[in-house]
């Protein structure tokens, strides 16, 4: 009889630890996964050309609604994120020399008046994302892998705290097989992108990094990492038994 007590209690710590099941059953390995990998990226690409082309229309219309310098130098900046990506090189260094030019126009009187948000963080960081790309495209990788470092250095921006930095260049260096950089950028984040969500997409990654998994770098990865065995469910938290 008192072996018959013991099972419900040993058949729980079992649950508790157990491993999620595979929905991928070749793992990272799954053709179906690497299917999905690809449209994915197909994805990525098209969304970013059509955001290159929305916000150079928010630029443009920023400039002809006479909105703020700091507005503009916003939209600007946003823009060139992704011009890095798509447009000739020579291109992409006008539009950063001219964010420049426009945040050094802007007077004391209007960034002690508050119209600098962020102290231009978020500005900054798209702005080396940029140059990180450039460098890359360029074949300069030592470059590209400073400035995306670069990038997230002394972050000081609500925006980015609360939805995170860039990732488009993290998941192309992880494609191409840069994972060092990566894991390094990924490591970084900590220091200003925080709370539960951050922490699960961390862990996520690295142990996806760590058995060698194709990444997309979003946010469904978390649940991705599950569906490839790659993380363990955390039963008690999903039966409620936290609380």
């Amino acid at each position: 009889m008192k072996s018959l007590l013991l099972l419900p209690l040993f058949f729980s710590s079992l649950v508790l630890s157990a491993p999620v099941r595979a929905d991928y059953m070749q793992g990272c390995e799954d053709p179906e996964y690497h299917q999905y990998i690809a449209q994915r990226f197909e994805y990525f690409e098209s969304r970013n050309r059509r955001l290159l082309n929305d916000t150079l229309r928010d630029y443009e219309a920023s400039l002809s609604k006479e909105s703020s310098l700091y507005q503009v130098i916003t939209n600007l900046s946003r823009h060139i994120k992704y011009s890095a990506q798509f447009e000739p090189i020579e291109t992409v260094q006008l539009k950063i020399s001219h964010a420049f030019k426009l945040a050094r126009e802007m007077s004391t009187e209007q960034k002690i008046a508050g119209e600098v948000v962020d102290g231009f963080g978020s500005q900054n960081h798209y702005v080396d994302i940029a140059r990180a790309w450039l460098a890359y495209r360029q074949g300069d990788l030592d470059l590209a892998f400073e400035e995306l470092l670069i990038a997230i250095d002394d972050v000081d921006s609500a925006l980015l705290g609360a939805f995170g930095p860039d990732f488009d260049l993290v998941r192309q260096l992880y494609s191409d097989g840069h994972i060092e950089p990566v894991v390094t950028y990924i490591k970084k984040t900590e220091l200003f992108w925080t709370g539960k969500r951050p922490n699960e997409l961390r862990d996520a990654w690295l142990e996806m990094i760590d058995a060698g998994c194709k990444i997309q770098f979003d946010s469904v990865d978390v649940i991705k990492a599950e569906q490839l065995g790659v993380r363990s469910i955390n039963v008690q938290e999903a039966l409620g038994l936290d609380r």
